[in-house]
């Protein structure tokens, strides 16, 4: 009886090593909530004081009419430093993240809903009126992810920023002779795009018209910055779904100025053309670069992500993994109460 209890106890722990998981690398600040939502909020974003790096990067949770209560779908984030919704946020992670396809050179992004811009002649009240500005922020309008859209007939649509010796527009008409020629969606039938400049913290839009003498006779014009990725895959028809759009999802570059550099094994830093210091996680590595214990080693073995031909011959390592697993050799103690001594048995089992 006695040795059957021991061997059920040995084996049991044999089969039970390596089970654990190692806990996903924290986010926020020791003590800070992570989500809002179901928006992640890392560092140096935050919702209450002490969270956040400063007011920049202060989020409001709430519901939208001022009340934090509401279940995860009610419940949405705001940054009241640009006054905008924020969709997602996102930590520099381009050897981990498919979404980072600008090479490392891209720092965080965020994701946030901005107001679409009408013309002065414009009866409907989807949209707004207005532009936006974050200068002194440390947000940019991303120049990779997003584009300048315009909708609208006889149209001439300038977007202006910060820089007021870069001009950047596109134009659209609504001549029949063109639909053939200009069968691409938002190519210059009723509605054209143009890129995004680098850098710009200012977003506004002014209209003018290609033909002069069919000002009078002129529709509501329409322009925005969008991603260009959501727009081309939920726009099909710009000037049926446009005038319906009060806001639409924008990219938004975030840095940190004036941060300390960290000294980590695990973090690089970079300077954009912006002159700030921004950090990622080398490979091997995810997390937070903005924690000092934000970057913490992948399992590339757990997690399949290697190379090895024989899974089984996968090695985590610091930073890394190899394909010759170690084996290691393990002792079996069986204890026979009815017999004095102790047998020992040597098994040789992947480590």
């Amino acid at each position: 009886m006695g040795v059957q209890f021991v061997m059920r106890i040995t084996f049991l722990l044999l089969l039970t090593y390596g089970l654990a998981e190692a806990a996903p690398p924290p986010l926020a600040m020791p003590g800070c909530k992570d989500t809002c939502g179901n928006v992640s909020i890392p560092y140096p974003f935050g919702m209450t004081a002490g969270c956040y790096l400063n007011d920049w990067f202060k989020i409001n949770c709430s519901t939208g009419n001022g009340s934090s209560a509401g279940n995860d779908s009610s419940v949405r984030a705001f940054l009241p430093s640009i006054n905008m919704e924020v969709l997602e946020i996102k930590i520099p992670n381009p050897f981990n993240d498919d979404s980072y396809p600008y090479s490392s050179f891209e720092p965080g992004i965020v994701r946030v809903n901005m107001p679409n811009i009408i013309s002065s002649n414009c009866t409907s009240t989807g949209a707004i009126n207005g532009g936006v500005s974050m200068t002194g922020g440390p947000f940019y309008f991303s120049s990779y992810r997003n584009k300048f859209i315009s909708v609208g007939c006889n149209n001439i649509a300038l977007m202006t920023g910060s820089d007021p010796t870069v001009l950047v527009g596109c134009n659209s008409d609504c001549d029949n002779e063109t639909i053939i020629k200009r069968e691409a969606k938002c190519w210059g039938f009723n509605c054209c795009q143009t890129t995004v400049p680098y850098g710009n913290q200012v977003f506004n839009a002014t209209f003018k018209s290609k033909n002069e003498k069919n000002k009078g006779i002129e529709k509501c014009k329409y322009a925005f910055l969008a991603e260009e990725g959501w727009f081309d895959s939920n726009i099909t028809n710009p000037s049926y779904q446009v005038p319906h759009l009060k806001y639409v999802p924008v990219a938004l570059e975030w840095i940190v100025p004036n941060l300390t550099r960290m000294s980590s094994t695990e973090t690089d830093w970079f300077y954009n053309n912006y002159n700030a210091t921004y950090y990622l996680c080398l490979r091997g590595y995810e997390g937070n670069p903005y924690l000092n214990t934000g970057c913490q080693d992948i399992n590339e073995c757990e997690k399949d992500n290697n190379e090895c031909s024989d899974k089984s011959d996968c090695e985590n390592t610091e930073g890394s993994y190899n394909c010759d697993r170690r084996k290691a050799r393990w002792k079996i103690v069986i204890i026979d109460q009815d017999r004095p001594g102790i047998i020992i048995h040597d098994l040789i089992l992947p480590f």
